[in-house]
């Protein structure tokens, strides 16, 4: 790919070099075409977006009805304004032929683009290809049989029809493995191309072909894929060094695999939802990463550093006013230290978070991806719960919140797994009842955004209630109103 640093639409001058006759692809040949920088981190992002999705809704159970699960992944990707990708996946929707050719090589650039981005480690590469697997799978199912043969054709997939004298041959043998809804057309392979259909006895056997229902032919296919894309992904990190060197687009394919790119929650307009006389009712709405800080700053009257940048910023990002933040820090860490030392150690920091000291600049409040790749020590209590604390502890922790043993369980599981952010989706419909309204959590301000809209929490009124009598603000602060099952917990912990 050639990258071009002005805004023009993505050319369609080199479009014989791109192979655009299907809209399902092997990605065998590195597309060569011209696109500019923005174009590049487009497709990118979008369908990212998209193998996220497809993540999600695979971690959350889904799958047991392909079909539903089909119907879920397209609507969600619908939802999301992922309009190329939805194009495609419903047989190409196009107006032209330059429209259609210019979905399809987004599609391409932005598979190598990711491959650029996923082949840094052993972790992102699995990650990647288990994904482009899935949405292989789930393009696959919905393309046209004759699609499907036109596919198998152009990409010398080996496969080749079973003509009806070889189907009366082996008519008996075949007949075993045949199921009830099948149209009973084969066709046949090297049975080293299926492996795991011999391995479940799905394929008839003969002279090294394996002979597969129309239906399986996905399996061998995907085999194929899964292969061919673990090595490409080990051939282009042996080159990622090099290519990451190049200003133009180096640091965006070096960190957008831990980028949050949900709502950006340092905007005024989120700035009038949360005060300090409701902070702790409004706990119960908080992600388990932040109820912790909040218990421990309430218990403890101090947080450490990185825990005080994670709060702080959420806090920021809930709506809490710089006035009242610094309200709220200095009650608490003033039962431990005298007024004159909070004011010269611990205001500043809080000030400059604000946007108010040194470069004035706007600070975010912490994704789930960043908390999830942060550092956490000995004795710390930022970071991501479902990540940083062991299961024993996390199991302990999740006892206090009130939610079914199953639910528990789920949650454990999924962390042990690794899939963080889906525990913590599913931590936010055990303690609401509900599923959020987006496919998973990726944000603690989104998770507690969505618990307040769900407890039908009146943003504007309770912002006017908390400036209607800020002299009351420093006495309200002691009636602490949080689980007390929390504070014995951390106590445990300390000891």
């Amino acid at each position: 790919m050639n990258f071009t640093p002005n805004r023009k639409n993505l050319v369609l001058e080199n479009l014989k070099k791109v192979s655009c006759d299907h809209d399902l692809q092997l990605y065998r040949e590195i597309p060569d075409i011209n696109i500019n920088l923005d174009e590049f981190e487009e497709c990118a992002i979008e369908r990212l977006k998209v193998l996220q999705i497809l993540e999600q809704l695979s971690l959350k159970g889904n799958t047991s009805n392909y079909e539903d699960f089909t119907k879920s992944v397209v609507h969600e990707i619908k939802k999301e304004g992922l309009k190329h990708m939805y194009k495609l996946i419903n047989g190409g929707i196009y107006k032209n032929y330059n429209e259609n050719c210019d979905a399809r090589k987004r599609d391409l650039c932005s598979h190598f683009i990711l491959r650029l981005i996923y082949c840094k480690s052993d972790e992102l590469r699995k990650w990647f290809i288990n994904r482009e697997i899935e949405l292989f799978k789930l393009r696959w199912s919905l393309l046209s049989k004759s699609d499907k043969l036109k596919f198998l054709s152009s990409n010398n997939t080996n496969y080749s029809a079973v003509s009806e004298e070889e189907y009366k041959i082996m008519a008996d043998g075949m007949s075993s493995f045949t199921t009830a809804g099948n149209n009973n057309e084969y066709f046949k392979v090297r049975w080293t191309q299926v492996l795991d259909l011999v391995r479940n006895r799905k394929v008839y056997l003969c002279d090294g072909f394996a002979y597969v229902i129309q239906t399986d032919v996905i399996s061998g296919v995907c085999q194929t894929f899964r292969s061919e894309l673990s090595q490409e992904l080990v051939k282009c990190f042996q080159k990622f060094s090099i290519i990451s060197e190049d200003e133009r687009f180096g640091a965006f394919i070096k960190y957008l695999h831990q980028s949050y790119m949900g709502k950006n929650y340092s905007v005024t307009e989120n700035m009038s939802t949360l005060s300090i006389n409701t902070i702790d009712h409004s706990s119960k709405s908080f992600p388990l990463c932040m109820k912790r800080l909040h218990v421990v700053l309430r218990s403890e009257h101090h947080l450490k550093h990185q825990a005080r940048q994670q709060y702080g910023l959420f806090l920021k990002g809930a709506g809490l006013p710089l006035e009242q933040a610094l309200i709220l820090w200095r009650s608490e860490f003033t039962k431990k230290m005298d007024a004159d030392k909070f004011d010269k150690q611990y205001s500043y920091n809080i000030r400059h978070n604000y946007g108010k000291e040194g470069k004035k600049v706007n600070y975010t409040p912490y994704s789930c991806m960043k908390i999830i790749m942060g550092a956490v020590g000995l004795d710390e209590y930022h970071g991501c719960p479902y990540k940083h604390t062991n299961s024993q502890a996390l199991k302990q922790l999740l006892e206090t919140s009130n939610i079914s043993t199953q639910s528990i369980q789920e949650i454990l599981n999924l962390s042990q797994n690794g899939h963080y952010q889906i525990a913590c989706t599913k931590y936010f419909e055990a303690h609401n009842g509900v599923s959020p309204s987006c496919t998973a959590i990726n944000h603690p301000n989104q998770f507690f955004e969505e618990s307040q809209k769900l407890k039908g929490f009146n943003i504007e009124s309770n912002a006017n209630d908390s400036h209607a009598n800020d002299s009351s603000m420093v006495d309200d602060i002691d009636n602490t109103e949080f689980d007390q099952t929390i504070v014995n917990f951390v106590d445990e912990m300390d000891k």
